[in-house]
């Protein structure tokens, strides 16, 4: 799997049967909801707005909605720690993920911020006492600071502190390990991004061409 939600949502929608597509499409937007209002979530699922707001007063529509959550942000947990990704890639992904509903950020971001802190401590714990630290751990330390680094680039957030910590660590013990130019995430954190509002637009583009 890519880090791209809009894959993902086509894939979910390709399992959805006929009887049942509106309800479980209109639960799987909200991975979107804040940033697309109720309404827009009634129009791309095709239902009527007061149809919505009462899907939302019943307990296991709601239910639904929070399945999907689950489940979307345990794959991205998953992907993001087994799969190495080109730094592009996971600045794409930084973008889409500002788009995410606040919840659904927090599924994410909260298990791995807690093992990169772990992660880090061990790395630089181990490396001032000259013990052997294995590519493996390298590489993961990559993935999730990648992905960190360049999601507060979208969405700054207080862990913006600890990353500058954690920088350290990289441009002094992960990147020489792994023969990698400390430059390039710098590169990519210097390019200019589109706006939130620009940035919504191409998502609800993407959304209308979905099927």
């Amino acid at each position: 799997m890519k880090l791209d939600s809009i894959n993902w949502l086509r894939e979910k929608i390709s399992e959805f049967k006929n009887d049942s597509y509106t309800i479980h499409f209109a639960a799987l937007l909200h991975i979107y909801f804040g940033v697309l209002t109720l309404g827009e979530i009634a129009e791309n699922a095709s239902i009527n707005l007061q149809t919505l707001y009462g899907l939302r007063r019943n307990a296991p529509f709601m239910r639904l909605v929070d399945t999907y959550k689950k489940e979307f942000s345990g794959e991205i947990r998953e992907n993001l720690l087994i799969n190495t990704y080109e730094l592009e890639e996971y600045d794409i992904f930084a973008s889409d993920f500002a788009m995410f509903d606040e919840i659904l950020q927090m599924q994410i971001k909260v298990p791995l911020f807690t093992q990169l802190k772990k992660l880090s401590q061990s790395i630089k714990s181990r490396a001032t006492y000259n013990i052997k630290i294995e590519k493996a751990e390298f590489m993961l330390f990559r993935r999730l600071f990648s992905f960190f680094i360049l999601i507060e680039k979208y969405v700054p957030t207080l862990t913006s502190k600890a990353l500058v910590e954690m920088k350290e660590i990289a441009q002094e013990i992960v990147w020489p390990a792994l023969n990698m130019d400390s430059g390039e995430i710098d590169k990519i954190l210097s390019q200019p991004t589109l706006t939130k509002e620009e940035r919504l637009r191409e998502l609800r583009v993407k959304l209308k061409y979905l099927e």
